[in-house]
């Protein structure tokens, strides 16, 4: 999750796709990863969308607690997203256009048809 979020190569494969309609994924900590994708400015590419993560709470009842180098839904947060979460441990999906974002392992399955669907074009 840390390395994730400050990867620069990865932050232009992800706005390269945002701005090309490619549908973007990503599932409980792997969502760290739009974190890497930022302006020109320096904003976040993903301010403003809705999306969800793993949730602040599953954090600190089965994730390293205050241990963790950061709280993701924190984070993404106050870069400006517009993060849903389920209840701890839901399974919780949330799509905005081509961004697609799982908030825990529970939410695997219905993350991947999600993202089926979108490939698809329907």
């Amino acid at each position: 999750m840390a390395d994730l979020a400050h990867d620069a190569d990865l932050g232009r494969l992800l706005n390269e796709a945002d701005a090309d309609g490619t549908v973007v994924a990503a599932l409980c900590h792997g969502v760290a990863a739009l974190l890497s994708a930022t302006t020109p400015d320096g904003g976040f590419t993903f301010a403003g969308r809705e999306l969800t993560s793993f949730a602040d709470e599953e954090e600190r009842q089965g994730g390293l607690g205050d241990n963790t180098p950061f709280f993701l839904e924190s984070v993404l947060r106050e870069r400006g997203a517009t993060v849903e979460t389920g209840a701890p441990w839901s399974d919780k999906v949330v799509v905005d256009g081509k961004l697609i974002t799982g908030q825990n392992p529970q939410s695997s399955t219905a993350t991947a048809e999600a993202t089926l669907k979108a490939l698809s074009g329907r």
